[in-house]
């Protein structure tokens, strides 16, 4: 009689235990390649939201301290779910050529996975999915905003100098053409 009750009290221990275990969490890398011109970047995140972001080192350069920063689990929980089924479908990236001064490539990895890079047209809604996840974790570390793209102004106290004539050459609109008559 005595063992009947050991059974579930020890089903029950072993439930409980289960529930106050950790859980394990999962976790990307968001890489960004950087350029000749522009420094790159890597993004670290975790299913919980924790996470950290560095730039990257250039060569001769001592590697720059890990910002920490912490966001809102749903987001971390999408962008890793969007990888989990991009992984699961295939997705691919289109190649497209970049600029040897400011091309550089941004994506991510997981679990051996590279993503698209998402500097390039993306093919699919799958993949436009994983796009919108990844900047929407950058977005949210806190990491300052990169400066590739970023429109650079003409300074105000430069002085301006007006062409006197236009040039015929250098007309944008087309010059009527003599017809013999």
């Amino acid at each position: 009689m005595h063992n009947r009750y050991r059974l579930p009290l020890t089903l029950a221990a072993l439930a409980l235990l289960a529930a106050a275990a950790p859980c394990r969490l999962d976790g990307a890398r968001i890489i960004d390649t950087g350029s000749t011109n522009v420094q790159g970047y890597t993004i670290a995140v975790r299913s919980d939201g924790t996470g950290w972001w560095r730039p990257t080192s250039r060569v001769a350069q001592p590697a720059a301290p890990a910002h920490t920063f912490t966001i809102a689990q749903g987001i971390a929980r999408r962008f890793l779910a969007a990888l989990a089924a991009g992984r699961a479908q295939h997705v691919r990236g289109v190649p497209c050529m970049k600029s040897a001064s400011f091309g550089h490539s941004l994506f991510a990895l997981w679990h051996g996975w590279r993503s698209p890079d998402i500097t390039c047209p993306l093919d699919g809604a799958q993949a436009r999915r994983i796009a919108t996840r990844m900047r929407a974790v950058i977005a949210a570390s806190g990491m300052p905003a990169p400066t590739v793209g970023r429109r650079i102004g003409i300074p105000g106290n430069e002085p301006r100098r007006q062409p006197s004539e236009p040039s015929p050459a250098g007309s944008a609109t087309p010059q009527p053409r003599s017809t013999p008559s």
